[in-house]
Parts: C-alpha cells; structure tokens; sequence
C-alpha cells in the first residue's frame, strides 16, 4: 500500500470505492471522531494503522468473547484449512460433531442449520414458522434487533413520535413485509395475549431474551414465561434470538438459564469467537421441513453454510466455554465495571446509570431507573454520551460512539485494564462536569 499509509489515506481511499468508508453504517461510526483504520488485533486490543493501540470494549459487536486471536482456537482453524478449506456438498465429521455439541448444551436444539450470519438464522427461522403455521404475521417486540432483512427490521430504534407503530429501519423494503410485522412492547405480557385475540395469522413469535441492541433490557419474571404458554397454546413457534445473549453469559444459552424453551433458536456471534458461523436450531418437526433432499417444503440453502473454518473455530470455542470459568470470570468483571461506573457518576453528579448484564455493560447519560422496554431507553442524552466516548478514546477505549449500543469484555481483559477504564472515566466526568 505505500509508505505512507495512514488512518486519514485509508479512510479516504475507503470513501471513494466504499459507501459512507465502511461496510455497514454503524461501522462508518468509529469515524465520529476523526479518520481511523485498523490494522490488528491481539488479546484485548485493537492497533490503528497509524500505530495508536486501543484496549477494544467493542470487540466487533460483541463475538470475541475469548480475546482476539485466541491461539487455541487460531490452531484449530489453521490445522481444519491444512485438511481442506471448502467441500459444499454432503457433510462432515466436523459438521456432525458440532452440530451435536449444539444439541447436547442448547435445551431447545434437537437438529441444526448452519449458517454464516445471525440475520440468516432469523430468517431461516421465521421462514420455518410460516411453513409450519402456514401463516404470515410475526410479532417481535420494540427494541429488538434481529438483522437487516424486511421481515423484521422493524421499530428497533424508532423515534419518539413512531413509538408503537411500525417503523421500517431502512429505505427500500418491502411494504408488505413491513405490514405482517407486528411490533409489540417488550415486558408488556398483556400486549401478546391481546395480539393473539386480535390475529389469527401470526406465524411466529421472535423475542431476544435480553434484548442488547438497546444497552439491556432485563426480562421481568413471567414476561418469557407468557411468550411461551400464549405460543404454545395456539401452536405458533417461538423464536429466541440468542445471537448476542448465547455462549457469552452462558454456554447453554439465556433459555437454560430463565428455564424457558422456545421451539426455535438462532444462534451466532461468540460461538465461533470472531469468526463467521451462525445456526438455527431447535424442534425436529420444525427443523426438518428442510430436509436435504429439496421435496420437503423449506429451502435453507448457502454455499458457505457449515464452512469448515467456522466449524472448527465453534468447536474450540465450545470447549473452552464449557471447561474454562470463561463466561464466569468475564460476568463477575462485567459486574465490577457496571458498579464502578454507577460510583462515578454518583461522585460527579452526573445523572446517568450504567446498564447490562454479565459481560456486557453501557453508561447511559440523562436517564435513571432500571429500563423495562424501548421507551425507558428514549431520552439518553446522546451529547454527553459522544462526549464521554470521545475522551475515552483520546486515553486508549475503543467502543462504538453509538449511545444505544454496549461495551464487551472478553477473557483477555483483566484487572489492569479494569483499572485503567474505570481511572480513565473518572478523568472524562470530571472534565464533563468542569465543562
């Protein structure tokens, strides 16, 4: 690329050949606050091209729950690419032995469907239901994120005045799948009983267990447990998107832990530590309408699905989720990180509150209180926050400037760095409240 590569020469080379420089808008974010391009990744940390290093908190959305470059899961990697990178066609040894890991530690997996994103399991998923039901209409709730495509990018960061209405998230999609997409509030059980006495074409219910696109909306007791006794009751599948919640605060997923099954579960992110696979799992019956020999009713198809690259990285990350105190050790930290922040905007009197769950913590500026659903997540002061972020850069924090988003921790951050964040923010209050 020359001598004389920089953040600033490869943004603007980005820029030309690249929409907005980035892959996705939310990447293109990271330019908030100047030009930056990466150009490594070890352990806890990210190095920029021009050299500056970065103890990572965003850890690309949260799927690198080990550390960049774990070597055992590298290993694993390297040694599957020496037997041979792509096959596409019939199965493997691999493949079998991780899809029975899989239905062995999630409650609800009997078979799988390997796939490469988590928007493809959401959409296997629901395309499974309708079959099932032969219906049309999904409910999914405020706030949740379940991927990009027309079914269900719906209402997840509505404005106020869009509140409770469907809110398509992106030019260009398809009207009628906006239109049998019914947005309900999360921790509202009485909301779904209502819808099912109102429709009588819903093909499915999807619902993050926590949902984490809005910092962490925690689920109140019996909230699940309705979404499963209402779908059960009128045969309709029951979807959990575990893409986030799944493998990070448990390695049998968030359904073992609140004790609720649901029929399907969509499942990527930190099963394969920072590389790509993803799957959806769950009934046999379900499931196996798509069967491989086409004449079963549901296509699930894609070259790269079961990529042995994937495969081998999900296997060693499996093991280690399931031998090592990883997801304890990484909670128990996360913990520590949401009651420091807590104390230090106590000690500033910045009005504020630090949210999460496990390993997964996000200060939010200008609202107090536990938030229940998306509304509660309305009104963060969205300044303060850029303000926040911007300086915690400036001393060596990379995490999205997004204020609705959240910060991870994976196994290779520790005390120090523990330390460090919390010196670091209390440096950045200070100068918000000087300021």
């Amino acid at each position: 690329m020359g001598d004389d590569v920089t953040n600033r020469s490869v943004v603007s080379r980005a820029r030309a050949v690249i929409p907005g420089g980035a892959q996705t808008g939310l990447r293109a974010q990271a330019y908030d606050f100047g030009e930056i391009a990466f150009s490594g990744a070890a352990g806890a940390t990210l190095e920029a091209v021009d050299g500056e290093v970065f103890t990572d908190y965003h850890l690309a959305f949260g799927p690198i729950v080990l550390g960049h470059g774990h070597p055992p899961v590298d290993e694993a990697v390297t040694n599957t690419i020496d037997e041979g990178v792509l096959y596409g066609t019939a199965t493997t040894p691999l493949e079998v032995e991780v899809a029975e890991r899989l239905v062995d530690l999630v409650p609800s997996a009997e078979q799988v469907n390997f796939c490469n994103s988590g928007t493809e399991a959401t959409y296997h998923a629901i395309r499974l239901a309708r079959a099932y039901t032969g219906n049309d209409r999904v409910i999914k709730f405020e706030g949740c994120y379940h991927g990009w495509h027309d079914y269900v990018d719906v209402s997840v960061y509505p404005p106020q005045e869009r509140v409770g209405k469907r809110h398509p998230e992106s030019d260009g999609m398809l009207p009628e799948a906006v239109e049998h997409t019914e947005v309900l509030p999360f921790n509202d059980p009485g909301a779904l009983e209502d819808a099912f006495e109102e429709f009588d074409d819903v093909a499915a219910v999807i619902c993050e267990p926590i949902p984490h696109s809005v910092g962490c909306l925690l689920p109140e007791e019996g909230f699940l447990e309705t979404l499963r006794e209402v779908t059960a009751e009128n045969d309709v599948p029951l979807i959990f998107d575990e893409v986030i919640t799944g493998f990070r605060h448990s390695a049998r997923g968030m359904q073992h832990e609140f004790g609720v099954t649901p029929d399907l579960t969509c499942l990527a992110k930190a099963m394969g530590n920072g590389y790509p696979i993803a799957a959806v799992c769950g009934r046999e019956n379900l499931m196996a309408q798509a069967g491989g020999d086409n004449t079963s009713g549901v296509v699930i198809s894609g070259t790269y699905s079961g990529h042995p690259v994937g495969l081998a990285a999900a296997r060693e990350t499996l093991r280690l989720l399931e031998t090592e105190p990883v997801v304890e050790e990484i909670s128990a930290l996360g913990e520590r990180y949401r009651e420091g922040l807590e104390g230090l905007l106590a000690d500033h009197g910045i009005e504020g509150r630090a949210v999460g769950y496990g390993s997964v913590f996000s200060p939010q500026f200008g609202v107090t209180g536990e938030p229940r659903n998306y509304e509660d997540v309305l009104g963060l002061d969205e300044e303060r926050f850029a303000e926040f972020a911007r300086g915690m850069r400036e001393r060596g924090h990379f995490f999205t400037p997004n204020p609705y988003k959240r910060q991870h921790l994976s196994w290779a951050h520790g005390e120090r760095v523990f330390e460090t964040y919390l010196a670091d923010a209390d440096a950045v209050l200070g100068s918000l409240t000087s300021g």
